[in-house]
């Protein structure tokens, strides 16, 4: 990665700026089924599934967290991360309004960080640390409102929180 690429707040712990490409996606969800059409959003920086749907025969579902590392691997696997707009997928400056989103463990950690500035911050720095904050939601392709949709909502409706905030199946 370059270090002109790093949105993190700490050089020590760099993370690559997204590079959302979204579109849609055969997928076998299961080895007893058929693949079904979805939508993915697929961070070709990281390389990740950072959101996906199911969106066949009306129905409207969102991906687990076990079925979006499945998709992940699976599209890392057939080399989409190296040429995504061969695969049909097209760029996309931040998530779809369909999206609900997911974060790697780099990204809530920096979340964790900066949430832990906000805290310290006094009436003449908040202002810089919610800048901060927006920046880094930006250069991941994410904005507050993505943030507030993942912590209202389990990740894609699938798991519990531990004692720490985070998500597990």
């Amino acid at each position: 990665m370059n270090w002109f690429d790093n949105v993190s707040s700490d050089r020590d712990q760099p993370i690559a700026a997204a590079c959302l490409m979204h579109g849609h996606w055969r997928h076998q969800l299961s080895p007893y089924t058929d693949p079904v059409l979805c939508r993915i959003v697929f961070d070709v920086a990281e390389p990740r599934v950072v959101a996906a749907q199911v969106i066949e025969a009306g129905q409207q579902r969102d991906f687990g967290l076990s079925e979006l590392e499945d998709l992940t691997h699976a599209l890392i696997a057939q080399e989409v991360h190296f040429q995504p707009t061969a695969w049909g997928l097209q760029p996309c400056p931040t998530l779809p309004v369909w999206a609900h989103p997911s974060f790697s463990e780099k990204q809530i950690q920096e979340l964790e960080r900066i949430e832990g500035y906000l805290i310290e911050a006094s009436d003449d720095t908040i202002e810089s640390v919610l800048q901060l904050r927006d920046e880094f939601l930006r250069g991941i392709g994410m904005t507050d409102q993505d943030i507030c949709r993942a912590a209202r909502e389990p990740q894609h409706g699938h798991g519990y929180r531990n004692k720490g905030g985070r998500f597990y199946n």
